[in-house]
């Protein structure tokens, strides 16, 4: 019986750790001299003249060098910012309007002022209860700059907003009506303006107040309502006035959960009260 075999195990020599990344860099086609690659060499930054030092690159909880998109951040924001308001369509004039710029002289502003700053403070709740928000009276007191500044706030939190006036929603459903390609239907405009955030309506009133003006309004306000979605009014009218150009069933639903503020002082645009 032959004796058995001795087998010799023969150790492999061991290889760094650091030339075992580099050939695996290698094999990834990535250049093993490129130091770019490497974690220690990470965050990297650039300079933006207006906000300072930005990172463009990171590395992750695997270690694993993530590059960013090389613009800045804060430029990126303010071009953001800049486009929700194009395409919130707030009129120029009132584009700079903030809470910080409102006067006050009499204690109705201040009234007002107060409320509409709790509105777009406390947005995200008002949303869930689908509050809306109903400015009327003197025309020149302040109604669009109040409705301008909310609209800034509740754009900041990333929120949708659309500003027109109710002769817009009028004529846009009526457009439809019309044979041509990209008219869409009568729903799908109402659906557009039911779905935004938050939309504000302007010039309620001012038209001729129709059956069938009052039949369009009521189905935006009305998909809005069931979908709680707020909306805000905006009027020259009176309460009463409000109500009757919009009808009562569309005005009732303004009021659940919403709120009312009359402007009753005089013009601004007449000169500040002495």
């Amino acid at each position: 019986m032959s004796s058995p075999k001795k087998f010799e195990s023969k150790a492999q020599p061991l290889v760094p750790i650091g030339d075992l990344a580099q050939a695996l860099l290698a094999r990834w086609g990535f250049d093993s001299n490129n130091v770019a690659i490497l974690p220690a060499r990470h965050p990297m930054y650039r300079e933006c003249e207006r906000h300072g030092r930005y990172p463009i690159s990171m590395v992750d909880d695997q270690g694993v060098v993530r590059y960013l998109q090389p613009v800045c951040p804060a430029c990126a924001a303010e071009a953001a910012s800049r486009g929700l308001m194009e395409r919130a369509a707030i009129p120029s004039r009132y584009a700079e309007c903030d809470f910080s710029n409102y006067v006050v002289d009499v204690p109705g502003q201040q009234t007002a002022l107060d409320v509409c700053l709790d509105y777009a403070e406390h947005f995200a709740e008002h949303a869930r209860k689908g509050a809306s928000l109903i400015l009327c009276g003197n025309p020149g007191t302040g109604k669009n700059h109040l409705a301008a500044a909310i609209a800034r706030a509740v754009l900041a939190m990333g929120n949708s907003v659309l500003q027109v006036t109710a002769y817009d929603i009028i004529a846009r459903i009526r457009e439809t009506w019309r044979r041509g390609i990209g008219n869409g239907t009568e729903l799908e405009v109402i659906r557009g303006f039911a779905e935004v955030g938050l939309l504000i309506i302007d010039e309620v009133g001012k038209t001729f107040g129709s059956d069938g003006e009052r039949v369009h309004l009521f189905e935006v306000i009305d998909h809005r309502y069931r979908n709680m979605k707020p909306t805000i009014i905006l009027s020259n009218e009176d309460v009463e006035g409000v109500e009757q150009y919009l009808g009562t069933p569309a005005f009732d639903r303004l009021c659940q959960n919403g709120g009312l503020l009359i402007f009753d002082w005089q013009s601004y645009r007449r000169g500040r009260p002495q």
